[in-house]
């Protein structure tokens, strides 16, 4: 009897093919920036977790001179987005709400604004990944 339990566990499980991925790979998030930026800032793409990340929201017009969070203008980004990326918006509602309408700290060793920004819209999004996107 043991041994047809841990065959039937075994085999449920190799027909499921459980995985160790990280939670990020299961959801299909089309881009977040526009073209133009993200070109400019890849080439040489900056070192760093910040200064990449930066780059493109300095040049998306999401920042200040001071490096802060110009909140409407990401947050009419992410709407716009929502409204080319069907099934996004309850997503998208989720990132301004968590990220954008709080000041929130990833704890680099440094502050840096447009990756913490930029990191919890991620996470913000994946916690409501839409079905369809969902791939594991």
């Amino acid at each position: 009897m043991k041994v047809c339990v841990l065959f039937a566990i075994f085999t449920v499980a190799q027909a499921a093919k459980a995985t160790l991925k990280p939670i990020s790979a299961c959801c299909n998030i089309p881009e977040l920036g526009n073209p133009e930026p993200l070109a400019e800032c890849s080439n040489p793409k900056l070192p760093g977790p910040c200064k990449d990340i930066q780059c493109v929201f300095e040049k998306s017009g999401f920042l200040t001179e001071n490096k802060t969070l110009i909140k409407e203008a990401y947050k009419t980004h992410l709407r716009q987005w929502a409204k080319e990326h069907e099934g996004w918006s309850v997503a998208v509602e989720k990132a301004i709400s968590d990220c954008v309408d709080k000041d929130l700290r990833q704890y680099l060793e440094f502050p840096c604004s447009a990756y913490d920004v930029f990191t919890c819209t991620g996470i913000a999004m994946l916690k409501k990944c839409p079905n369809e996107h969902w791939t594991c």
